[in-house]
């Protein structure tokens, strides 16, 4: 499979960071809703509150270099044609919520490190080493960008699942293949 994208077809770098980031993102969302249901001494599959904060804190750390190399790549190379089963309206909302999920992919970590930093909890990045907090403690700043991170997460998972509902409506209900473009190990 080529690297790039070809004028029918996301290439291989398209495609790892797409899957890339959108499973850390999962993994973000599942590890979100443990991390703030578990009690002060509880554990999920064998871990406590702690681990599930350091991680989240870590991958989101991840997920802005990850987005970062993707909106760069974006911005490099050509992207493929528009599908032929899109609509006019349909490609002029995707475009606009695709903008929308870059942001989105964008604002969530940073409004995540400015919490933990403003909020004097830190970052332990993977349990290893403790990152330098460069803001300092700032109660009232915490708690707006605390706010607005949670926002900004529901805000995009109402985008992906339009993305994501789109996509599987023009692929299994009217059988246009859309998804073949993105999919892993599709030839």
């Amino acid at each position: 499979m080529p690297l790039k994208n070809s004028s029918t077809r996301f290439g291989t770098v398209s495609r790892f960071l797409h899957w890339t980031v959108f499973l850390l993102f999962v993994y973000q969302f599942i590890g979100a809703n443990i991390m703030t249901r578990l009690g002060r001494n509880g554990t999920a599959f064998g871990m406590n509150g702690d681990f599930y904060y350091n991680w989240h804190k870590s991958i989101g750390l991840v997920l802005f270099a990850l987005v970062l190399a993707r909106l760069i790549w974006r911005r490099t190379t050509p992207l493929p044609d528009w599908a032929e089963c899109l609509t006019e309206p349909e490609r002029i909302i995707t475009s606009r919520l695709e903008t929308m999920l870059y942001w989105l992919m964008f604002l969530l970590p940073v409004t995540g490190y400015l919490f933990v930093m403003a909020g004097g909890y830190g970052i332990r990045l993977f349990g290893i080493t403790d990152l330098p907090n460069p803001i300092g403690k700032q109660p009232a700043w915490s708690w707006l960008v605390w706010t607005l991170h949670i926002l900004f997460a529901y805000a995009a998972l109402i985008v992906i699942s339009w993305h994501v509902g789109l996509g599987l409506k023009k692929h299994v209900y009217e059988r246009a293949g859309l998804l073949d473009r993105m999919l892993p190990f599709r030839k």
